[in-house]
């Protein structure tokens, strides 16, 4: 029981009609006899640990504990791995919390018992979820059809993360209402969208404003479709249909979270605006007199202590929830344990690893995988799904994205960029296990391969052309904004933000006002929009609210990657406009987004490929745009001929 994944729906109400029986009678308090649960908790915890114990005594176990895990020989530098072969072999299930992402899966794959996340790092806490889930079920019922409000630091919550995909696998509406700053991660929308079709749009802040003035929300619903998030000009006709689709919504429940401070890096993440409190303002409030407020515990000073006296308080209620419902998870594991049933959702899905001794790490810092290499094995899911028909790796432990740069054929020992032309030869690769991915041209030759054969290439902008497009869009940009110090350029990483420095530059030129540049990083470590550095050495996240933004890239084909990269500015704050500049359009859409600026317009082709050479990223080059041709492999053994200069 590692993800809430690892549970279906049916498992989940199975689960509840036990908890519904608990607290055990003669034949439940048995049901554990004779059996030990160890509990490894490498992070403090008062609710989780005593209840699991609880629970585990309740039904007639027994329970060895490392409450602190710094008393123990991890102290003396012990492995996760032999830590989860010597206590698997004094226990019969291990209930574990600690601080890494993914430390959790890592542990499972070592010990021969049932193992239990309790909460690793910043991924997940699906025990929690269970008893969530179970609080809002005992109070409104049905689960599908209820909207719940989710508040506070969704970036580091791993409660909350676990929550709202199990509140859209079971069809409620979810509204997030996170600090600035603290919005939630960009790989956890997107499973929202490509799992469950749950639908992304801002909802203003006053719509809310009982608990919060200064952030705004978003609202994923799976019923109500729209196309906010594809606009890149938010105009007046938009937000009137986005006003009604969120009016009217009944908020059944608020879910309050604090704020992580042990999560956040040293420098701090919290960003300016307030911090979601529900409190005196919220109990006055008419169309809030049947929503429930809920909370994981503890609490700091996000609930107001009023709120204890009030019967929509069922936050004491929701922890004390904790032990049926654990109890009934610890009855079902044992009892699929014994009869040979799969107490968990299989999960059967193809894991790349790499041939390779030196792989690309995971994009996460505080993943297992990098924390602790010698206990795992680095895999990952292959997407092929990523914008502009990019291959995207999940990483296994921990669900962040990285995308794939360059790919190799082991046994041709040839690399090249990766295109979506190619994409049947890669699942071609993955499935015989030739695969190789590199994060950079050094990284492959340091691996002894060597670059397809280049062919002839088609120059159709040079160094001088690029200047003047970048110069004529910058004085378009200025043209139509009434207020250019209020403009906001944010470039897609890599080669967008260089060009949004560029124009940010033409625009202070032009303008004599200083102009914010930031940049969107839709696949990395999880900080995906931030200011870029500038000479008072800021690189925090600038603010988009009521921000005339101008969103920059190189080349725009699908559409793909700005429809993320708007999800990404969206669910950060409300900008008054977003306007799209690119160097080169091609053509060809499978989104409905039209560019405002554009350097260059080209025919759409399915067999050439544009490539944008910036002397900032090339170095040895001057700038200049090229087509060159991909011709797929006849032979699956063949390595495909491509027709490129790398």
């Amino acid at each position: 029981m590692i993800s809430i994944e690892d549970l279906s729906n049916r498992e989940i109400e199975e689960l509840f009609r036990l908890a519904d029986g608990m607290p055990a009678g003669e034949r439940e308090a048995k049901a554990c006899a004779g059996k030990i649960m160890a509990t490894l908790f490498y992070e403090p915890s008062t609710r989780t640990r005593l209840s699991f114990e609880s629970a585990m005594q309740r039904l007639g176990g027994s329970v060895i504990s490392c409450p602190d895990m710094r008393s123990s020989s991890t102290a003396k530098g012990e492995s996760i791995a032999d830590t989860a072969r010597v206590v698997a072999s004094y226990a019969d299930v291990l209930v574990v919390r600690h601080c890494w992402d993914g430390a959790v899966q890592a542990m499972a794959e070592y010990a021969e018992v049932p193992v239990i996340n309790a909460g690793d790092g910043s991924h997940e806490h699906p025990t929690q979820t269970l008893c969530d889930l179970y609080t809002l079920r005992k109070e409104k019922g049905d689960l599908k059809g209820l909207t719940v409000v989710i508040c506070g630091d969704l970036k580091h919550g791993r409660t909350i993360h676990s929550l709202v995909y199990a509140l859209a696998r079971f069809g409620a509406h979810v509204v997030t209402l996170a600090a600035n700053g603290m919005e939630l991660p960009q790989y956890v929308i997107e499973k929202l969208e490509r799992e469950y079709h749950y639908n992304l749009a801002p909802v203003a802040s006053d719509d809310l404003h009982a608990v919060v003035q200064e952030t705004d929300a978003i609202y994923l619903t799976p019923t109500q479709p729209h196309q906010l998030a594809l606009f890149t000009s938010v105009d007046a006709e938009a937000q009137s249909r986005l006003s009604k689709m969120v009016s009217g919504i009944k908020v059944d429940a608020f879910y309050v979270t604090r704020k992580q401070k042990e999560r956040m890096k040293p420098e701090g993440e919290a960003g300016n605006g307030g911090y979601p409190r529900i409190g005196e303002e919220f109990l006055k409030e008419k169309r809030f007199k049947d929503t429930v407020v809920m909370h994981p515990l503890p609490r700091v000073d996000e609930l107001s202590q009023e709120l204890d006296r009030d019967r929509r308080g069922i936050y004491f209620k929701q922890a004390a929830y904790g032990v049926p419902v654990r109890m009934a998870l610890l009855k079902f594991l044992f009892e699929a344990s014994a009869t040979g049933k799969a107490g968990a959702a299989e999960k059967r899905i193809p894991l790349y690893e790499s041939p390779e001794p030196a792989a690309p790490p995971c994009a996460n810092a505080n993943c297992v995988t990098r924390t602790e290499p010698v206990s795992t094995r680095p895999r990952f899911e292959v997407l092929f799904t990523g914008p502009g028909g990019g291959l995207i790796l999940k990483c296994f432990y921990c669900d962040h994205q990285l995308k794939v740069q360059y790919m190799g054929h082991t046994r041709s020992r040839k690399y090249c960029p990766y295109d979506i032309a190619l994409g049947e030869t890669v699942r071609d690769w993955l499935g015989r296990g030739e695969l190789a991915v590199f994060d950079s041209i050094k990284h492959a030759e340091e691996r002894g391969y060597e670059p397809y054969k280049s062919g002839p290439q088609r120059s159709i902008m040079d160094e001088a052309e690029i200047r003047d497009a970048v110069r004529r869009m910058s004085e378009e940009i200025l043209k139509e904004s009434e207020e250019p110090d209020r403009l906001l350029i944010l470039g897609i990483r890599t080669k967008g933000s260089y060009l949004a420095k560029r124009i940010a530059e033409e625009l202070e030129r032009k303008s004599q006002k200083r102009i914010e540049v930031g940049e969107i990083e839709i696949y990395g470590s999880g900080d995906d929009l931030r200011r870029l550095p500038s000479v008072d050495g800021e690189a925090s996240a600038p603010s988009v609210k009521e921000r005339a933004v101008i969103l920059v890239d190189d080349v725009i084909h699908t559409g793909m990657t700005v429809k993320n990269a708007l999800s990404i500015i969206f669910k950060s704050g409300r900008p008054s406009s977003v306007r799209l500049a690119v160097l080169v359009d091609r053509g060809h859409r499978e989104m409905p987004v039209k560019p405002n600026y554009v350097g260059k317009h080209i025919p759409s082709s399915e067999k050439e490929r544009v490539r944008v050479k910036l002397r900032e990223v090339e170095q040895d080059e001057r700038d200049k745009v090229v087509i060159y041709s991909i011709v797929s492999p006849e032979d699956g053994d063949q390595p495909p001929a491509i027709r490129t200069e790398l």
